[in-house]
């Protein structure tokens, strides 16, 4: 099956994509005893049941749970206390990813359901949605053919368009945050970085703020991830293009710095040089997406989204 005959039948519900107002309420005073233990398989976690472990990140547990009100699963991300320094300002990040996920209504987006304080642990819950991330896939079976890749990567395209116009920028788009479902329908996960200026006061000591995934980031993100637009996501995006038509990263280095730097100097090895077979309009879009300066790069997401369609050839 190709790209171009598989149909999105993906929906997403505006009443629970909404800002929620329950998201709004104040962290608590006290952060949970530092002996709670973690969540396991079988606890009750608000009215959510937790059935699978997924993974589990730095700061969180992320596991697949049941929703008896909606007779549906549902994805959980729970703080984990063993792995957090600082539990307040952790709490505060889990609330801003949900406020960020919670203005988003997109059928490429993971779909916000709720967040709350659980009497152990502050919660996030999503929408389970079965597939792979396209990290892992690229890591067991290389580049995609350019089809495949344009097209996976096509559907961010729509998926940031209406991250950016809820006014939140992803800052860690990369293949690992990509689920691909087993039809081709891709959605945008963990916003875990996100920054939306309608949720959040500004930086008051002037200090550059670090985030994002080295391999990823847009140069001006890693100067200063505060002050970065949608630009940087579409570099890093561009980043996911050039892995999945290269099965390479643009750039790579022994340690973060050495990394950063390239992506701050150095220019891209162009994909079609690379991988014989690419077609050139494909490489020049993937070059485009990866201009150093922000100002050269697609200014918006509608010329981005008819540059792939005229690549694709739509």
């Amino acid at each position: 099956m190709s790209p171009t005959d598989i149909t999105a039948t993906v929906s997403a519900q505006a009443s629970d994509t909404r800002t929620h107002g329950y998201v709004q309420r104040e962290i608590p005073a006290e952060p949970a005893d530092p002996n709670v233990p973690p969540p396991q398989t079988g606890d009750a976690v608000g009215a959510f049941v937790l059935q699978d472990k997924l993974g589990e990140g730095v700061s969180c547990h992320v596991y697949r749970g049941w929703d008896a009100a909606r007779s549906s699963p549902v994805a959980l991300k729970i703080l984990n206390w063993a792995n957090v320094f600082d539990r307040t300002a952790a709490m505060k990040q889990l609330r801003t990813e949900a406020l960020a996920l919670s203005r988003v209504k997109h059928p490429q987006v993971i779909r916000f359901i709720d967040f709350a304080f659980d009497p152990r642990w502050p919660y996030l819950v999503t929408e389970f949605f079965e597939g792979r991330p396209l990290g892992e896939l690229l890591r067991a079976g290389g580049a995609l053919p350019p089809g495949w890749a344009l097209y996976l990567v096509s559907q961010m395209v729509d998926a940031l368009g209406a991250v950016w116009t809820a006014g939140v920028v992803h800052r860690d788009l990369k293949p690992d945050n990509i689920l691909v479902g087993p039809n081709g329908v891709a959605k945008l996960i963990d916003f875990g970085l996100a920054k939306a200026e309608a949720l959040q006061a500004g930086r008051a000591d002037g200090t550059p703020e670090l985030a994002g995934t080295a391999a990823y980031l847009a140069p001006e993100q890693a100067k200063d991830a505060s002050v970065v637009d949608h630009r940087a996501d579409i570099y890093s995006l561009g980043v996911t293009l050039y892995e999945a038509l290269t099965g390479k990263l643009p750039f790579e280095g022994k340690n973060r710095v050495q990394v950063i730097f390239q992506h701050l100097s150095t220019p891209p090895v162009p994909p079609a040089h690379r991988i014989p077979g690419i077609p050139p309009l494909a490489s020049d879009l993937c070059l485009w997406m990866l201009s150093k300066d922000p100002a050269d790069r697609p200014q918006n997401y509608s010329e981005l989204r008819q540059a792939f369609d005229t690549v694709i050839g739509r």
